[in-house]
């Protein structure tokens, strides 16, 4: 659902959006989910997306135990993959950890002592054979696309079976994206998949970072009619990298099959909807200088993300419909 606030401030957006806004519908959602997979791909925010819709569709299951991890895995901070079945409706909402969609790995030998790991910027992640024939495919990546995460910790950028170590990490986003989409354009099936690229959603971090004691505690309201952390210059530039390579794909006579869920400008305004010190569960609140202000509580700002995916695939079913292309489905 769009917040009301929002049609307030986009009136326009209100009348070319919300006529088919409808609520979402986890029953009619599982209905289309049926003998289907949908695989979220990326980092921990993918996973915090994962999460919430499956709290959504689970809503609409009366038996608990038929919905289950089809490992008999707990959802626990997990560094692998998870895969829940929804059993009366034979679907999986599946989740693989890749925070870069492109593998983290040894450097070559004879690398640079400096160089700990490297990505391989021109290879697809290694699991992607596992999900590129899901029904549904939801990919993510940003978060980690920062110098604190790569260079200042030994990670650098290989192309072939050489390190680049002058490659900026904007650079290096670059062509990650672009081997992503090129990935979508030769290896997945556009009429069995649909492909949805789900932007950065900012973090709301005060006086600092995740590091330094950076803080969003006691933030109780939203602010509305920002655009302050949409135009910074790491949100602003990772929105123009995909932008750029998304372009450059459709601007050939064979498109990429993806959907983009821009959820950036609409996210940035949620400072309120962090956990804050509120992430350990029963362990307590966490020490002041250890805030959470970038994954997202639930219910949610991930539930207004799976609730314009939800939109989007119904759009897609009734135009199917209306076209006479026979039983509407999400594929």
């Amino acid at each position: 659902m769009v917040p009301s606030s929002h049609l307030h401030q986009t009136p326009m957006f209100a009348k070319t959006f919300c006529v088919y806004m409808n609520p979402f519908d986890a029953k009619l959602m599982l209905e289309k989910l049926r003998d289907k997979r949908l695989v979220f791909v990326g980092d921990s925010i993918g996973r915090n997306q994962w999460e919430s819709l499956l709290c959504l569709l689970s809503s609409a299951v009366k038996n608990e135990s038929s919905v289950y991890e089809v490992n008999g895995s707990p959802i626990t901070k997990h560094t692998g993959y998870l895969v829940f079945r929804f059993k009366d409706y034979n679907c999986t909402v599946e989740y693989y950890r890749s925070p870069f969609l492109v593998p983290q790995t040894r450097p070559p030998s004879g690398s640079a002592k400096k160089v700990k790991t490297t990505l391989k910027l021109d290879t697809m992640d290694w699991t992607s054979r596992q999900w590129r024939d899901a029904d549904v495919l939801v990919l993510n990546t940003g978060h980690w696309w920062n110098y604190g995460k790569t260079i200042r910790t030994g990670c650098y950028f290989q192309e072939g079976e050489e390190v680049k170590l002058k490659m900026n990490v904007d650079d290096a986003y670059k062509r990650a994206m672009e081997t992503v989409m090129k990935w979508i354009q030769n290896k997945v099936d556009s009429n069995k998949t649909q492909v949805f690229f789900r932007t950065y959603a900012p973090v709301h971090f005060r006086g600092g970072d995740w590091r330094t004691g950076g803080t969003c505690h006691m933030e109780t309201l939203p602010e509305i009619g920002t655009t302050s952390l949409v135009s910074s210059s790491e949100t602003g530039q990772q929105l123009k990298i995909l932008g750029d390579a998304l372009s450059r794909y459709s601007n050939r006579s064979e498109t990429v099959n993806v959907k983009v869920l821009n959820i950036t400008a609409m996210s940035a305004q949620r400072k309120d909807g962090h956990p804050s010190l509120y992430y350990l569960g029963l362990r307590g609140p966490a020490p002041l200088h250890r805030q959470d202000c970038s994954h997202w509580c639930l219910p949610g700002v991930p539930d207004t993300w799976n609730e314009l995916m939800y939109a989007l695939l119904m759009k897609q079913g009734r135009a199917k419909e209306a076209n006479g292309t026979g039983n509407v489905t999400m594929s």
